[in-house]
């Protein structure tokens, strides 16, 4: 199954009784999707760079996602990230939509691994102007209400696609 058909069919359903469902493996299922879903936009908008993050799903009123930097650190003692998908709000939109939270999610990591130095306080915080101009770059334009118009950084900023950009173009692909 695609990773947005996962998204949108196995991953992110409404609960049932587990008598219903003997053959569904979800832990399985659901991440499987999301880390092909991540390594398909590492390559085609990232070059690949981005190192693997710990992907996690938690409902969370008002959240679509977020970007924990360094927050799992394995027996060996090496560190990821950690990147956040609220499965309510993806079962509630389109699966394009479901994928572009994902990369606003990624380009946050880039720009903990990339970018340089963060200024939160002076330069909008976790949705800084390095963030806001890597968005853009990659086909995803920052606003604060999701439309044409909002401010580009800020403490609460999500994102519209940018028709014909290489974000729409390469979900497209993936579609």
């Amino acid at each position: 199954m695609s990773a947005p058909a996962a998204l949108a069919n196995s991953a992110l359903v409404e609960s049932s009784p587990p008598s219903q469902h003997q053959t569904l493996r979800p832990t399985e299922e659901a991440y499987s999707d999301l880390l092909a879903a991540f390594n398909y936009f590492n390559e085609a908008l990232f070059e690949g760079r981005l190192s693997q993050p710990l992907i996690t799903l938690a409902r969370k009123p008002g959240m679509l996602g977020a970007f924990c930097p360094n927050r799992f650190r394995n027996a060996d003692g090496d560190i990821a990230h950690e990147i956040i998908l609220n499965p309510h709000y993806l079962k509630q939109n389109s699966d394009i939509d479901s994928l572009s939270t994902l990369v606003h999610e990624m380009v946050h990591q880039w720009r903990e691994e990339f970018g340089p130095a963060a200024k939160p306080k002076k330069s909008g915080g976790y949705h800084d102007t390095v963030w806001a101009d890597r968005m853009e770059e990659i086909g995803l334009m920052p606003s604060d209400t999701g439309l044409p118009g909002g401010k580009r950084i800020g403490p609460k900023v999500t994102h519209y696609i940018i028709e014909g950009g290489p974000f729409d173009l390469s979900v497209r692909t993936l579609m």
